[in-house]
């Protein structure tokens, strides 16, 4: 695939240049890894390439996913071939590039040296942006919980386990935060090369049977590690703990629960 790739593009005329990044770049790849494929497109013809994406990609074999993302703030696409192999490619023309990409990278083509000696900086999140992501996950959590509480008062068990979920990845990012505060936090994605397996060992106990009591105390169990984790983190961060609303939601639990359900 890398190698059809880099033919794509060395035939393309509006390929400028073409990187690989990621576990290929720094040799650490595995049978489970994906491909992290970069092109510089010429300005003119940028547009028309976004547009003709999937014939581009159809040189490189048959996608059965193909779809536009932009969520890290340039053009990508996302894939999977027949053949099980997945990963993105992003775009970007040549006067603005160093955004798509962070740290090392393998050139595949490079047609007018762009890519000689360009260093690709980490991209990482500012001090106010995690700030910001950090009070939300502080307050929605409570949210959550209180979702939670309504369906468990109901006996509606799919409803309580959905919200169960949410309070769970709120938790995971509070974890990555605690661990480093300077990166992307990605929820379950890669989970386990960012933190120690030490770290999330207190959330084992959140993956109830599907019985009302089991999630019960799965809720019981999130609701205590976010207590020990969340009031450090906002302490660290110099924000305010939601006591207030952490007192509604408890006796609004406590209700639900005093119902039987």
């Amino acid at each position: 695939m890398l190698e059809s790739f880099t033919e794509a593009c060395r035939q393309d005329e509006r390929v400028l240049a073409a990187f690989v990044g990621g576990s290929v770049a720094t040799a650490k790849a595995d049978e489970f890894s994906d491909l992290d494929l970069y092109a510089i497109i010429q300005p003119d013809v940028y547009d028309r390439f976004l547009e003709e994406h999937r014939q581009f990609m159809e040189r490189l074999g048959e996608p059965v996913f193909l779809e536009y993302f932009d969520g890290f703030g340039f053009d990508m696409f996302v894939f999977i071939f027949d053949n099980g192999i997945h990963g993105e490619l992003g775009i970007a023309k040549p006067n603005s590039f160093l955004h798509i990409h962070g740290g090392p990278f393998k050139t595949l083509v490079d047609k007018q040296g762009l890519l000689e000696a360009v260093e690709f900086p980490w991209q990482r999140p500012s001090e106010a942006q995690q700030v910001k992501f950090l009070r939300r996950e502080l307050l929605w959590f409570w949210r959550d919980l209180s979702l939670y509480a309504v369906a468990m008062g109901r006996g509606e068990l799919w409803s309580a386990a959905g919200h169960l979920e949410s309070m769970r990845r709120r938790c995971i990012n509070l974890i990555r935060l605690d661990q480093d505060f300077d990166s992307w936090t990605g929820e379950y994605e890669k989970l386990e090369r960012a933190v120690g397996q030490e770290h999330l060992t207190p959330l084992k106990g959140s993956f109830p049977a599907f019985d009302a009591q089991a999630i019960a105390h799965a809720a019981n169990a999130l609701i205590a590690f976010y207590q020990r984790i969340a009031s450090k983190l906002a302490k660290r961060h110099n924000l305010d703990y939601p006591h207030a609303l952490e007192a509604v939601v408890l006796r609004q639990l406590a209700g639900s629960s005093a119902q039987g359900h």
